[in-house]
Parts: C-alpha cells; sequence; structure tokens
C-alpha cells in the first residue's frame, strides 16, 4: 500500500515538473514574433495614395535613404501629382533630378509634429529653403497646405500636402 502511494507521489510530481518545464521553455519571446515598426518608406509602400511618390523614390533609388533616423517628410500624395498633372516618374528623366525632388521634401535630423512647426524658414535635405507658413490652423510648406498631419514612423513622421514643394 504504502508502495502505491509513494508511485503516485513521483508520477505526479514528475508530471509536474514536465507541464512546469514545457511552461518555461516555450514561453520564450521570439524575435519573428515581434511586430516591427514602420518606417517612413514602409507607409509609403503600403498606402495606396502614395503609389505615384513611391514610384518616384523607387527610381530616385531613396528608400533606403526614407529609412534613417529623425526625418519630417512631407509628402504630397497622388492627388497632389493630379493637381500638377503627373501620372507617373517618366517627368524625371534623370535619377538625379528625381532625387533633388525627394529631398526638397524631407528635414533631416529632426522630427516636427504639427503642433511644433513654427513660420519660418527651414532646409530640406537638398539644402533648399522650405519656408513654413501659418494662417490661423492651417500650416503650409512653400504654398502647399498640409492637409493631414502627423503620420508616425518609427524614424520619423509624415506631414501630407496637397500639392508639391517646388524650388
Amino acid at each position: 500500500m504504502k508502495k502505491n502511494r509513494f508511485a503516485g507521489r513521483c508520477v505526479r510530481f514528475f508530471l509536474g515538473v514536465v507541464v512546469f518545464s514545457t511552461a518555461v521553455f516555450s514561453c520564450k519571446e521570439n524575435s519573428e514574433d515581434l511586430i516591427k515598426p514602420k518606417t517612413i518608406t514602409d507607409v509609403l509602400i503600403e498606402n495606396e495614395q502614395f503609389s505615384i511618390l513611391w514610384e518616384i523614390v523607387t527610381y530616385a533609388k531613396m528608400g533606403d535613404a526614407l529609412r534613417t533616423d529623425n526625418l519630417t517628410f512631407f509628402a504630397p500624395d497622388n492627388d497632389a501629382f493630379a493637381k500638377a498633372n503627373i501620372s507617373s516618374s517618366s517627368k524625371y528623366t534623370d535619377q538625379a533630378t528625381a532625387e533633388a525632388f525627394i529631398k526638397n521634401h524631407i528635414i533631416a535630423k529632426e522630427i516636427i509634429d504639427y503642433d511644433n512647426l513654427k513660420a519660418g524658414v527651414k532646409k530640406s535635405k537638398n539644402n533648399k529653403d522650405l519656408s513654413i507658413t501659418k494662417i490661423d490652423s492651417v500650416v503650409a510648406i512653400n504654398k502647399s497646405d498640409i492637409v493631414k498631419k502627423n503620420v508616425n514612423a518609427d524614424n520619423g513622421i509624415i506631414h501630407v500636402i496637397d500639392s508639391l514643394v517646388v524650388n
């Protein structure tokens, strides 16, 4: 009788150890299970409203440049390109022109949310002046109104503008 109790306790003990071990070892965090934050590049790729802009970014080979840290990007959507009668990247005959166009829409090394955009002049990544004006609650960059503000990305912020920044 005592032998049966001892065997029963041993079985329960080992069963408990197995269950505990399984629980401990199966709860390891796997880096593949983590959700990766979206970069500016990812946001452009995933949103159809930026298809023309993404085509130009790809043509200019600037996808990796938009993955760097601390960027404020003034992104024209497809409607902004339609206003300028541009339907594809074919307007840009060479890569350097397309790259300059993209750089004109970026403030590097600074993340500026909508509420902190102050009237004045900022330098673009292409070292061109970006004139920021604020009238009532509307902020404009070189006369391009911000129509959607503070689209957050892992490496910066995107403000959608209604026309192209021309310098």
